[in-house]
Order: C-alpha cells, then structure tokens, then sequence
C-alpha cells in the first residue's frame, strides 16, 4: 500500500508491539497507549487518554480485545481504558477499528455509533496463518511440561479444524503416533487420508488411558470429569481453545491432572511473525476497502 496513514495501537502483549514496529518500518505514522517498553522515538506514545490519539485512519486494538475486568486487553502497562471511553472518543473520527474477538457488547456499540470494524479472528487468512506459531507453541509447551520426547509418544489432538491441523502434521514430523478426534465424516477421512489415526467424537473415552499428551482444539466442553477419569494420571493435557477452554479445570486439579488453558501462544512463543501476520492480513483487508 503506497498511501501513508495513521495508525493508532491500544494495547495488547508482544504481537502488538512488534506490528508497531513494522507500521513504523512501512512508513505510516503511530499512535500509541498501553506500552511502557516502546524503544522507538518514531512512535507517538501517549501516557493518558487524549482526544488526538483517536484522530487516525486505523484503530489497532488487542487479540481478544477485552480482558477479564472488562478492559482493554492491555498488557505492556499499568494503564487501563474501558470500550466505552474508546467508543466516546472513536465516534468522532470513525477510524476502521481492527481487533480480536469481538464480543456483543462491542458489536451492538459499533453498529449503533456507525464504526466501521475487522475481526481478525474471523478471517480465515489469518486464522490458517496464526494456527503455525500456535502449533509451534503447543509443541513447546508440552515439551517444557513433561520428561521424554514427543518422538513414539501417544499424542491426542481434539478437533480437526485450522489449528488441529497444524498440529497433527508437525507431530507426525516430530515422530509421534498422532490420533485425531473429529466428529464430521469428511474430516475423518481427511485424518486417515494425512496417515493419524482417526477416532470418532463419541468413541474418545475409549482412547483415553493410553494417551501420552492431550491437545484441545475445540472450543466447549469436551474433557468433562467422567473424561477426566479415564486419563492416565502421567499424561499431560495442554487446552488451546477459547476462553474458557475445553477442559474441567476444576475436576482436573481434584485428580491431580497436569493440564493447562494455553491462550496467546504466537505472542509468547513468536511475536514477530504473529504481527508480521496481524499486519498482512490488516493491509490486504485494507487495500480491499480502498479499490
């Protein structure tokens, strides 16, 4: 895109701050909130809330866009903003607003103040891209939690959708005997035709016991207590799904299960390549909008 613009980035972890540093890079003008280790003068950093922030072509927001307080997802900082003061600000400038998640509260506040917005999450460029760091820091974390190798390990992913594909092919690589748990037909066939072994939804508590390392793809419930009860108590379970997961994390400390909700992994693992992602899916919707 050879137009320059402003953008503004509220927030967020190490995926963010790394898109600033290659919006900076591309020769757009930032704005910044919410990052006390910003390095580079070329940025604007703001250290409270000012109307001229929001003066900007495009408003950057976290991956999800909220934390659990109901602010946004800030992460670099102490400092703290709600929605509703960034929909005070925004009405006036009506900037694109490009986020994680959205939830319906931000949707209805959108759609009532006419803000034009992007939901990464929602597209499937960015979804396919973001499952490879994803992947790769599943894989780091399960090597980080446990004492032998992936490599002849009985490893269990759930669900067959962007990020479970992902996996099950880098554990193949690694060496692991991969069974995959779906529930379409197509996706079934799809497992044996890559060389897992493929189980039905309804036919995983059979598989259970034998199983080395668990990954959860699927976002509900899935790892209830009566499922629970059937893992080996050496097996480690590493949930990837949306808050709040697929697992009873309750029941799972009550049997003294090591299992953990891995959410952010391509900002702890690679932020450079989550933004280097996050910055191409942003400008390819951008010139979309523009022609």
């Amino acid at each position: 895109m050879d137009k320059k613009l402003t953008f503004t980035v509220i927030g967020g972890d190490r995926r963010q701050l790394e898109s600033i540093y290659l919006l900076l890079d591309m020769g757009h003008r930032v704005k910044v909130f919410g990052f006390d280790n910003l390095l580079d003068g070329r940025a604007t950093l703001f250290r409270r809330i000012h109307e001229e922030l929001f003066n900007c072509h495009v408003l950057l927001l976290p991956i999800p866009y909220q934390d659990g307080k109901g602010n946004i997802n800030i992460k670099e900082s102490d400092q703290k903003i709600t929605l509703g003061e960034v929909m005070k600000f925004i009405e006036k400038y009506k900037p694109l607003v490009v986020l994680g998640k959205p939830d319906r509260t931000f949707k209805d506040l959108a759609k009532e103040k006419g803000i034009d917005y992007l939901d990464l999450t929602n597209e499937e460029a960015f979804a396919v891209l973001n499952s490879i760091p994803t992947a790769e820091g599943a894989i780091w974390r399960a090597m980080d939690e446990t004492d032998f190798t992936i490599h002849g390990s009985n490893i269990l992913v759930l669900g067959y959708g962007r990020i479970g594909k992902s996996l099950s092919r880098m554990l193949k690589g690694i060496g692991a005997k991969v069974t995959v748990v779906a529930r379409r037909r197509d996706d079934l066939a799809w497992i044996i035709e890559n060389g897992y072994t493929a189980v039905h939804l309804k036919d995983l508590e059979d598989i259970l016991p034998s199983q080395n390392i668990i990954f959860n793809t699927i976002p509900h419930l899935i790892m209830d207590r009566k499922k629970l009860l059937r893992v080996d108590k050496r097996a480690v379970i590493i949930d990837l799904s949306s808050y709040p997961g697929g697992v009873d994390f309750n029941a799972a400390r009550e049997l003294n299960l090591k299992a953990s909700l891995d959410l952010g992994l391509p900002g702890k693992v690679a932020p450079k390549t989550a933004a280097e992602i996050i910055i191409k899916v942003m400008m390819d919707s951008l010139q979309e909008r523009m022609t």
